[in-house]
């Protein structure tokens, strides 16, 4: 399984960009960026977008990718995420008024993007993987995703605090080779991390110890916020764990 990390940081920044994984060159984890990091041509080749949870720093490449990609594709993008999450897009964004309902353009019958949604705790082939949406635990409806082939799994939290489903998928996955998981601000902060549902690099620690996981898997950090970049990078050092690693924006990881 080949992954391009489009974007991983947990706000916009210079030489920061928003979430968004591109999966064997078809599928999105995520939409924070898509359109700022990739080709014309490699945007085209996108079939499928699966969305977390309707922030927009997960969801704002959508609507540009479906700007570049219209009159230049034969079957419209698959955009999957819980209904609650799809109709905040709808409602929300491409309204008509803030952005334009690409899934009724150039025409209903013709869209540039179709809403498929799921349901959490349901395994789904999408793009020649296997797909599992689980529960987050973050302030809006929100979900991480387990995604397989033949030989390997990853599993990525998308935005969460601690979560012990989330610890529980990762013990029973088969084949694990990756966890991709949020620690957003520093161990001081840890009153606002948990109103906003994120992980300090301590609480981290704590969910890990609990479950017990073992350190032969690589964890790696996403969604830091880059204000807090230092001193989140300085916590997680503390913590002495050999697995936990630091993801790397542009570059592609092979599971």
């Amino acid at each position: 399984m080949k992954v391009k990390v489009l974007g991983c940081s947990g706000s916009e920044a210079i030489g920061h960009n928003t979430p968004g994984f591109l999966v064997n060159d078809v599928l999105m984890m995520d939409a924070g960026t898509i359109t700022a990091a990739l080709s014309l041509g490699a945007q085209a080749k996108i079939t499928d977008v699966m969305i977390s949870h309707p922030h927009l720093d997960h969801i704002k490449g959508l609507l540009f990718l479906a700007d570049n990609i219209i009159g230049r594709i034969r079957r419209p993008v698959a955009v999957r995420a819980l209904p609650p999450v799809l109709a905040a897009i709808k409602k929300h964004l491409m309204n008509n008024i803030i952005w334009p309902d690409f899934t009724k353009i150039p025409s209903a019958q013709r869209p540039v993007l179709a809403y498929k949604p799921f349901r959490a705790g349901v395994t789904m082939n999408i793009a020649g993987l296997r797909v599992r949406a689980i529960p987050m635990n973050h302030p809006v409806p929100a979900v991480g995703f387990l995604v397989s082939d033949s030989r390997s799994t990853i599993l990525y939290s998308a935005d969460t605090g601690p979560n012990e489903r989330l610890w529980g998928e990762a013990k029973k996955a088969r084949n694990l080779k990756a966890i991709i998981v949020d620690t957003s601000f520093p161990d001081k902060l840890d009153e606002l991390a948990d109103v906003s549902g994120h992980f300090t690099p301590q609480q981290l620690h704590k969910d890990l110890e609990k479950a017990k996981l073992s350190s032969d898997v690589p964890i790696y950090i996403y969604h830091i916020k880059p204000a807090y970049e230092a001193k989140v990078l300085r916590d997680l050092r503390a913590l002495g764990r050999k697995n936990v690693k630091i993801l790397q924006e542009g570059k592609t990881y092979t599971f």
